[in-house]
């Protein structure tokens, strides 16, 4: 089981530069202020409520990820000379079930439709193919029709509804030949060999 990956890669889009990476211990400061670039509509969406900002022992959780149990990646925009926070992605096992794990991909909305949530999904499923993950465990509200309707593209195994929130456990994307030949998917299979080419070193 491959537990170790390079430390950061680089993803362009019109001119625009970003860098992906692991989350670290030390990076609270930037998830506050990427929590904070997020609308109040985002945060619901994301957290199932609307905070100001993220507690002490939120922030901790959030950054304090071991890579293997609980994996988090995060995307900076280095377009100027100052790193901004835009996007966060994470899964972490269940101890129940250590072949699945709960997944969650977060962008500023300032940075959305850019590419960088497709660019996390693919980083995730390969990490969690490598690492031996089967399947990842989507919480959605059901209002969030966007989200639902991207996921159900892929091969979902098992879907729950209770009260507000959709489970989806969707398995695990390997690599890019494993998805489709068809034009809706022809973006996730070149974020997802981006990924593989840079994550295989």
């Amino acid at each position: 089981m491959r537990t170790k990956f390079p430390s950061h890669f680089f993803y362009t889009h019109e001119g625009s530069r970003f860098r992906v990476r692991p989350i670290h211990p030390s990076d609270k400061e930037l998830l506050q202020k990427g929590f904070s670039e997020l609308s109040e509509k985002s945060k619901y969406l994301r957290l199932f409520e609307i905070n100001n900002k993220l507690s002490d022992v939120q922030l901790h959780y959030f950054t304090e990820a071991d890579g293997i149990q609980h994996v988090a990646w995060g995307i900076l925009d280095e377009t100027e000379e100052k790193q901004v926070p835009v996007g966060i992605g994470r899964f972490v096992k269940f101890k129940e079930e250590q072949d699945v794990a709960e997944v969650a991909i977060t962008i500023v909305d300032s940075h959305q439709g850019k590419g960088l949530g497709r660019l996390l999904f693919a980083t995730l499923n390969y990490i969690a193919g490598q690492i031996g993950l089967k399947k990842l465990r989507y919480y959605l509200l059901s209002e969030n029709r966007y989200a639902l309707n991207a996921l159900k593209k892929f091969n979902i195994s098992n879907q729950e509804h209770e009260g507000p929130l959709t489970t989806l456990d969707i398995e695990v994307i390997p690599n890019h030949l494993a998805i489709p030949d068809d034009l809706q998917m022809q973006r996730l299979k070149l974020a997802m060999k981006k990924v593989e080419e840079e994550l295989s070193i």
